[in-house]
């Protein structure tokens, strides 16, 4: 419940049932309206929390989001593993002109 339809029904509360104005909070017509209230309120908030929840759709459309994630996710390391592979031998095999060639000078 907001803390604004909590303090009105406070309010509510406690002017009804004030001495001072006869009305001891017994009318019906008042008990049911503030009632009535504090129910709709209550209906208002179980409907916000349902329209909150996650159906098996949404899950399965979730799921098929990661999958596809996933599947790209493991092109790019692959491609990724295939540049360094590509890198690492080429820079070996620069390294090793490179010393052969400094072999032959000295």
């Amino acid at each position: 419940m907001s803390e604004e339809t909590m303090e009105s029904d406070a309010k509510t509360r406690c002017h009804g049932g004030s001495p001072g104005n006869g009305n001891h909070g017994n009318s019906g017509n008042s008990g049911n309206n503030g009632n009535e209230r504090r129910f709709a309120v209550i209906e208002r908030d179980v409907a916000v929390l349902v329209s909150n929840y996650c159906t098996k759709e949404d899950l399965v459309r979730v799921e098929l989001k990661l999958l596809d994630r996933f599947g790209r996710l493991d092109a790019t390391l692959a491609e990724t593993e295939s540049r360094v592979v590509r890198w690492f031998f080429a820079t070996s095999v620069s390294l090793a002109a490179v010393a052969f060639t400094a072999g032959k000078f000295l």
